[in-house]
């Protein structure tokens, strides 16, 4: 193979490199704009009381609390720790793929630099879907980059005559995903038998003396990972108890109709686009590589362009006819189907590059390590009750280093222009346009955009104050919540029920929402539990409604000494800013209902 190539990569490198330098500057612009009150106060609301929520199925927030709190870590130190990890995971995984390739090719055919731009962008798709809060996706892809890193420095060795410290980053690796079981554990176990297995491939089945030290660093990492956190963070008995009782209770909720049967549903949009108009592309992708190889093809320049005009104006025509601009919430969840397309696009110009050479063995370390790859958006999405194809683009960074692997293995084809910017450039302005679309257009559940954040409002006054910019009607909004508060006899760190689906606005008036950050709409049995393990005292509880509260959930509240609704007084009712956002989600919850308990009112 010819590697001279990588000198003409500089100006991709570059290109890269101002497209990262972009997102980051457009992140660290908005870190001080907008605020949701959905997810990222939910977040929010587990870092600041730990000790109400201990009891979870996931225990990122008792992490982030233990490494964060002690710097009195506000909101906008929150988004700051996210773009870290957001920014770090891609330099780690670039560091593994470039050694990786380094030595499996002999050569240094791709810049360490384009890498990093690469998957340093890549990672900014999540902000396009979800808030800019650290969060359990961002601690799970740090973990699972950290991991992926080590096996490809790793497996780049035919032997440790290579890399002296790859036993200890290997060791690091699996420490860092042993402490994401605690995060999202059925990643933290796919990553670790995928890794596993495709170590042991690559080191040479056949081989135990080979393999049997590497396993086992990697099972004493991962158990080292472990015992950090039982140590410093929870115990392993009330970890355990904790544990059973959420899995039992997820069982009767959220994952109660079947995660697979949601999954195949979600396939289908994807599957329909990717048949039209993305097949179109693919197939061309074979058949012209394959006649360019055998010399059938050799179009004028004016020619060329012309075809990859006309290629771009029928795709653009297609995704405003299919909304495939507009982030994946709002184009009915096809925005990795562009992934996919160029996935198998690359692979059908691979495949004609193969059959045009077929004397080349394929190297099956080397497909071990590609199809293992493939794998990882997967086992970093499988068991959200999400859409499957929405959180697999959070490592869609997996799927650009099988397409950076693929550009070495087929030099022959690798000199075209077209297939450069396919390879590196299409993706990365995929993931630019989305990115500013959900940031700027769209951002996660707000009442305006970005653009109309304007009103400063304090948040986190009993803890960390910081000072957000929000539009001018949920300034307002926030305004005249807790001057009705106040006068109602309500004090910072009283606790605040809220149904439903409100658990930012809890965080907001500095309330506390017992049990579980979030009281979710049509899953009383989840908000009961919450009640039940709750260690505030109820009968002083604010009642917030946006949504008639159920039978089951009246009965519980009753049950704790909150005698609802005859023991609270309506003291507000206000239009939500929040109602028509662009999601529509939950736009039956428009009007906001205070009440307040009879006892604080004559107290007061």
């Amino acid at each position: 193979m010819n590697h001279d190539s990588a000198p003409r990569l500089t100006g991709y490198s570059l290109i890269l490199s101002i497209l990262a330098a972009f997102l980051i500057g457009l992140f660290l612009w908005s870190i001080n704009k907008g605020f949701d009150l959905t997810d990222e106060g939910f977040y929010l609301m587990g870092y600041t009381y730990p000790e109400e929520y201990s009891s979870s199925f996931t225990n990122f927030h008792l992490l982030i609390n233990k490494l964060l709190d002690p710097a009195h870590t506000s909101i906008i130190g929150y988004r700051l720790a996210s773009l870290f990890t957001t920014v770090v995971s891609g330099l780690l995984l670039a560091g593994g793929l470039w050694v990786w390739i380094k030595e499996k090719y002999q050569a240094t055919p791709l810049p360490f630099w384009l890498l990093a731009a690469l998957f340093i962008s890549g990672n900014f798709l999540q902000y396009s879907i979800f808030p800019r809060t650290i969060f359990y996706n961002n601690i799970n892809a740090f973990c699972m980059a950290f991991f992926a890193s080590s096996i490809l420095v790793y497996s780049a060795y035919p032997s440790a005559n290579g890399f002296k410290r790859r036993h200890f980053y290997l060791f690091v690796g699996a420490f860092f995903i042993g402490l994401d079981l605690f995060v999202k554990g059925s990643s933290s176990v796919g990553a670790l038998v995928t890794g596993g297995l495709a170590l042991v491939l690559c080191v040479g089945l056949s081989n135990i003396r080979e393999w049997y030290k590497p396993v086992g660093i990697v099972g004493l990492g991962y158990f080292t990972g472990l015992l950090l956190f039982f140590t410093a963070v929870q115990s392993f008995g009330v970890w355990r108890t904790n544990f059973v009782h959420e899995t039992q209770l997820l069982l009767q909720t959220s994952y109660n109709g079947g995660l697979l049967v949601r999954y195949l549903k979600d396939a289908y949009p994807l599957l329909r686009t990717l048949i039209y108009p993305f097949s179109v592309f693919i197939l061309a992708s074979f058949f012209l590589t394959r006649a360019y190889l055998r010399q059938k093809l050799r179009l004028a320049t004016s020619l060329q362009i012309g075809i990859i005009v006309l290629g771009g104006v029928f795709l653009g025509f297609e995704a405003l006819r299919t909304g495939l601009y507009k982030n994946t919430h709002l184009n009915y969840n096809r925005s990795a189907v562009w992934f996919l397309a160029l996935l198998f696009s690359v692979v059908a110009m691979f495949a004609a590059a193969y059959l045009e050479q077929p004397y080349r063995k394929l190297k099956w370390r080397k497909i071990v390590v590609v199809f293992w790859l493939l794998l990882m958006p997967f086992v970093g999405a499988v068991g959200t009750y999400n859409n499957l194809f929405i959180n697999f683009m959070l490592e869609i960074n997996y799927w650009l280093a099988v397409l950076c692997i693929l550009y070495v293995s087929m030099p022959n084809v690798a000199a075209l222009p077209l297939v450069r910017i396919v390879i590196f450039l299409v993706p990365i302005f995929i993931v630019t346009q989305q990115y500013t679309y959900g940031m700027l257009l769209a951002p996660y559940v707000q009442a305006a955009n970005m653009l109309q954040q304007s009103e400063p409002v304090t948040f986190g006054k009993t803890h960390t104050p910081a000072e957000l910019l929000v539009d001018p009607k949920t300034a307002h909004y926030m305004e005249e919540l807790r001057t009705t508060l106040k006068k109602s006899g309500f004090e910072p760190g009283m606790p605040i029920v809220a149904v439903y689906d409100l658990p930012g606005l809890v965080y907001a008036l500095d309330g506390i929402s017992p049990g579980n950050p979030w009281m979710f709409g049509q899953l009383d049995l989840r908000n009961c539990d919450a009640l039940n393990k709750t260690r505030l005292d109820l009968t002083s509880a604010f009642v917030l409604v946006n949504e008639k509260p159920g039978a089951e959930l009246v009965t519980c509240m009753r049950s704790h000494g909150m005698l609802f609704p005859e023991g609270y007084t309506e003291v507000r009712r206000l239009l939500s800013p929040y109602n028509p956002n662009q999601y529509s989600w939950r736009n039956y919850q428009d009007t906001l209902i205070v009440y307040a308990p009879k006892k604080m009112l004559t107290a007061h």
